[in-house]
């Protein structure tokens, strides 16, 4: 077994899933496993070292071209000093390609990586013996946070300065990563009828089917002009806020936090990640204090939207469509 040379703890290289085998008290440690399509998913497993009810789950965000590519996991220093266990996930797809920079875990049409690091994470809350999930990102990383967490019910999401959606990139990143992971030949139209919510949060939401009601701490940065106008607002929109500055949708599903002002999309400071955390765990304690045991995702077969929605998703997608590809 080797030792990763930035992170300087073992890396384990799975045959199959079955092989993962976490147990209390193990080191940390870097798994690798193939998924298919040529892609490698890396999950990053630390332990704690005392009794506690949370699991914490981290996607990274955007890469540096000028970073290392191997397997750079986030948020690792505040997942070691939160004292909870916790899994991190490398975007599998960005295996496929030096170019493809922008993170969003998207996958292949025929591989979704959220149905392997489901595995892993129901794998990992057996071991620790968490009855809680907090799934955290930042941008790219905080999308996959939502999209991701919805597959359980008692899990907060709390995604920082984040994308909703995919469609308002209408060329480069999003091009350059549909190139290089299968999707170029998939028309604008068949996206949004067979897997809009790989690509779309508010889909996710609007539904549900969709998502097991969890929860979400969604934190905003206001300074950063670009990803409110382009993600957050219309967000808001589309799932029926009643103006932009709403601070709850969905039932109090989703709560919006606005922490921060800073010039442009940069990250919200460190302290403000912390505090925003501990409000996510302390609503999931409250409105999920009796916990069930729930059966792995399935995607439902039919979507249930209503006339409002379904007008306000068809206004929002109408602004940056782009013929009928989607970039």
């Amino acid at each position: 077994m080797r030792s990763h040379s930035f992170y300087k703890v073992p890396i384990r290289q799975l045959a199959a899933f079955d092989s993962f085998e976490p147990t209390l008290g193990d080191t940390e440690t870097i798994y690798t496993l193939g998924i298919g399509d040529k892609m490698e998913l890396g999950a990053y497993v630390g332990f704690s070292k005392s009794k506690s009810d949370v699991l914490r789950i981290g996607f990274h965000a955007a890469k540096n071209p000028k970073e290392i590519r191997d397997h750079k996991f986030t948020p690792i220093d505040m997942s070691r000093k939160s004292g909870d266990s916790f899994i991190l996930f490398w975007d599998p797809t960005l295996v496929l390609s030096d170019t493809a920079l922008l993170c969003w875990y998207l996958g292949t049409p025929d591989v979704n990586p959220d149905d392997w690091m489901e595995l892993f994470v129901r794998r990992m809350m057996q071991a620790c013996h968490a009855k809680y999930l907090v799934v955290e990102g930042s941008s790219g990383g905080g999308f996959t946070s939502m999209r991701f967490a919805s597959r359980f019910s008692n899990a907060v999401a709390v995604p920082k300065i984040p994308q909703t959606d995919l469609f308002r990139y209408k060329s480069g990143p999003l091009a350059i990563a549909l190139r290089d992971s299968g999707w170029e030949s998939w028309t604008y139209e068949r996206i949004l009828n067979e897997c809009p919510e790989r690509f779309r949060i508010a889909d996710v939401y609007n539904d549900t089917s969709w998502n097991r009601g969890n929860l979400v701490q969604y934190v905003q940065n206001v300074g950063d002009t670009t990803h409110v106008e382009d993600h957050l607002k219309p967000f808001l929109r589309e799932v029926g806020a009643p103006h932009d500055n709403a601070h709850s949708v969905l039932n109090d599903q989703f709560m919006i936090s606005r922490p921060y002002t800073g010039t442009g999309h940069i990250a919200v400071p460190p302290e403000y990640w912390q505090a925003e955390n501990t409000v996510a765990i302390n609503r999931l304690r409250r409105d999920r204090a009796k916990v069930e045991i729930e059966q792995p995702w399935k995607r439902p077969s039919t979507r249930n939207i209503s006339e409002d929605l379904f007008a306000a998703r068809t206004e929002n997608l109408s602004q940056h469509r782009d013929g009928n590809k989607i970039w």
